[in-house]
């Protein structure tokens, strides 16, 4: 009964398929990622403070993360380690996050699409008792006390696993057309994964970054090419070296009270001060 009163959420045999989920720290952490984010909007709290949440979405730490990722020992995974298992489900676009000094948001891509029992949806009361079990692991809203699924409601989530294993033909063809292959896209930058990183690195030295504003994205952009390797790893390293070898005139130790933050990071001649070990000699800010 506990069970039934905790729901279920949806997951596709085609997961089982995939080489990161060899990986069990991985697939225990996409499970507990989608079993955790809400299945409708509501309102939290998390640190103090009120989250209004959509349906895919969840409010977290990395740190709280690890505490609920344990190996056989009940040794914690480090907050170190759940950033890079974050950073690799957003590099595979399977989430988006959106970081703040208080928690990171975490978004479910394609969540409503796989998730595809809506909380309102009426769901068949079986009489016969017996049948509770038949069918548990598929598609009940989670969190919300329900019976068994409906047969209905099954139905859509073969529906969906089928349809997304067909290829689809191009309007204003026929099934025998050949479907040209899409263009491959450029990759996308999460933007958001390079601020958790930089907050995260900094701690309380420097000010926290919060939005990933369009001239920030184009800094960004034009720095990661330059970093010695290109993604948010490589940043998170030289945001950490910049920590070691800066002055304390750097973090506010000065008569103005002025300090770096994210925006003097992504100059390219701090990057190059870094990089070449000379930072430490700057006298004031460039």
């Amino acid at each position: 009964m506990e069970n039934q009163k905790q729901g279920h959420f949806a997951l596709f045999r085609s997961l089982l398929s995939k080489d990161w989920a060899k990986d069990t720290a991985k697939l225990a952490m996409w499970i507990r990622l989608i079993g955790e984010a809400s299945y409708r909007p509501r309102t939290v709290e998390f640190a103090g403070k009120e989250w209004n949440l959509q349906p895919g979405e969840l409010v977290t730490t990395a740190a709280i993360m690890g505490r609920k990722l344990r190996d056989q020992d009940g040794t914690e995974k480090s907050p170190q380690a759940v950033t890079r298992m974050i950073n690799f489900f957003a590099r595979e676009g399977m989430i988006t996050t959106k970081g703040t000094r208080f928690g990171t948001v975490i978004t479910i891509t394609n969540y409503a699409e796989y998730q595809v029992i809506s909380a309102d949806e009426p769901r068949d009361r079986p009489s016969d008792k017996a049948k509770s079990n038949a069918g548990a692991a598929l598609g009940v809203v989670p969190d919300e006390p329900s019976e068994e699924p409906s047969g209905e409601q099954n139905k859509k989530l073969l529906e969906q696993e089928l349809k997304d294993k067909t290829p689809h033909t191009p309007k204003g063809g026929s099934e025998g057309d050949q479907v040209k292959p899409e263009k491959r896209r450029a990759e996308r930058i999460d933007y958001e994964s390079y601020l958790v990183a930089y907050n995260e690195e900094v701690g309380e030295k420097l000010p926290h970054a919060v939005s990933a504003n369009t001239q920030r994205q184009r800094r960004l952009k034009k720095l990661i090419p330059q970093l010695k390797t290109p993604n948010v790893a490589g940043f998170r390293s030289y945001v950490r070296a910049f920590v070691c070898q800066a002055k304390p005139f750097y973090f506010g130790a000065n008569e103005s009270g002025w300090s770096a933050d994210l925006d003097y990071l992504l100059r390219e001649t701090t990057l190059t001060g870094v990089r070449e070990g000379k930072f430490a000699d700057h006298k004031e800010p460039a």
